[in-house]
């Protein structure tokens, strides 16, 4: 194949990727395209059945013990839903996407900063669940076939392989997603269940734990799930109804969390291994566990590098979609190589101070200034500054009562959401007498 016939080849296979977006991202959803909660139900408790799901729900039982993990775990799910709720009531009222909310709140210049986080954000998602994806091909092969390979080679070869699929084959791997949840859902309880045989919970939760503390723990099981809370609107802008938004809410980022993370504490502390397929090779699961953690992950790593490149599309408008997805590909299998798997807690505690802001900004625009008539307000090219010092603010009090063990609510997401609300309502009503109408933006920086 000559080279000319080679480059035609490829910007043909990018522009397939760069056709995949949606159609709908930049307009409201109409009517008729609802769908019903339960099928988005059913979507939001299959996100949250995920292998890093799996990892941080061991990693809690190892640093907590089981009895205070999942305090921690019940406790982080309840502020997630209650975060959930009013983030899903704006999708489903605007019908628009987080991307359009965003850019309406924060002005399309803001909004770069914005996405420019969540890109970062999705990034390093990609990059844990990658360098997890290696390790479980690398036990596999270790544990079946006594190959000796370094773990290093899997996670290229298996990011290559989510690289490839997102590129050539996306909607064929979403549609794969699909039926991969319930595989791994069904996997989970069966694996808590055989574990409880081998070990009685009653001995499971005498066991105590070594050095992470309970605000850190409930950090962590917020970060893990904030990014769902903040693109909440991208889901339930298809719901018809607002008890619809509140029922999705709490069955995907409240029961749905905190069942995946302590159905994974009890198999974690039974075996004392942190690794599923190590724990799952004891009870002679190692095929099946391979097999559906392997369909599981490539399907949930494909999306997060899609939405990441969908993210940062939105910030490097120059630079093709198609483009974007192999090169932030490359980045995030960089980072997993250097084992950034290896500090997962303290990436979703820093989640849980940096994102929740986001939120809060938009939220409070919505709900306080009551600016929640979209459609007739012009996009602004404006910079909402106050926007943008609010997530800053909210953001450097929360790492600032975390690290500093000031906390006056003892979970810091909590000061960093709500700092970052009040900060802006007050720079808000400080900057304009006319603070309930949106128009001022379109002529005033």
């Amino acid at each position: 194949m000559g080279a000319a016939t080679k480059v035609s080849v490829w910007r043909r296979l990018l522009s397939r990727l760069d056709a995949a977006a949606d159609a709908d991202a930049t307009s409201p959803v109409p009517a008729d395209r609802s769908v019903p909660a339960y099928r988005v139900c059913a979507v939001m408790i299959g996100v949250a059945f995920t292998l890093t799901g799996l990892y941080t729900g061991s990693e809690l039982a190892m640093s907590l013990g089981l009895a205070v993990g999942i305090r921690a775990a019940i406790l982080g799910s309840i502020v997630l839903t209650v975060m959930s709720v009013p983030a899903a009531m704006v999708g489903s009222r605007t019908r628009l996407s987080t991307y359009m909310i965003v850019t309406h709140v924060f002005g399309k210049g803001g909004a770069k900063f914005v996405n420019l986080i969540l890109a970062i954000v999705l990034l390093g998602w990609y990059a844990v669940t990658a360098e997890l994806f290696g390790r479980t091909f690398y036990l596999t092969a270790a544990i079946y076939f006594h190959a000796d390979a370094p773990q290093w080679l899997y996670t290229i070869a298996s990011s290559a392989l989510v690289v490839a699929t997102t590129v050539f084959g996306f909607r064929a791997i979403n549609r794969l997603s699909l039926a991969a949840a319930p595989l791994l859902i069904t996997l989970t309880i069966y694996v808590a269940y055989r574990a409880m045989a081998h070990q009685p919970l009653s001995a499971l939760l005498a066991i105590p734990g070594t050095h992470v503390d309970f605000a850190t723990g409930v950090s962590a099981v917020i970060g893990g799930w904030i990014v769902s809370v903040v693109l909440m609107p991208d889901i339930t802008r298809y719901a018809r109804s607002t008890l619809e938004c509140g029922v999705i809410s709490l069955v995907g980022n409240g029961v749905g969390a905190a069942g995946a993370l302590i159905l994974a504490m009890i198999p974690a502390l039974a075996f004392g291994e942190i690794d599923p397929m190590k724990y799952m090779a004891v009870l002679g699961l190692v095929g099946v566990a391979f097999t559906t953690l392997v369909v599981s992950t490539w399907t949930i790593n494909a999306i997060n590098l899609y939405s990441t490149g969908l993210v940062s599309s939105a910030v490097l408008r120059r630079v093709s979609y198609g483009r974007l997805v192999i090169w932030t590909g490359v980045i995030g299998t960089v980072c997993a190589l250097a084992g950034i798997a290896d500090r997962l807690i303290d990436f979703l505690v820093l989640l849980g101070l940096v994102v929740p802001p986001i939120a809060a900004v938009y939220l409070t625009d919505f709900f306080v200034l009551r600016r929640q008539i979209y459609s007739d307000c012009a996009e602004s090219g404006k910079n909402n500054v106050n926007g943008i010092a609010a997530c800053l603010a909210g953001a450097a009090v929360g790492i600032t009562m975390y690290y500093t063990h000031t906390s006056v609510t003892g979970v810091p997401t909590i000061e960093s959401f709500i700092s970052a609300g009040l900060v802006y309502w007050l720079a808000e009503c400080a900057r304009s007498p006319l603070h309930r109408d949106r128009a001022w933006r379109a002529s005033s920086g």
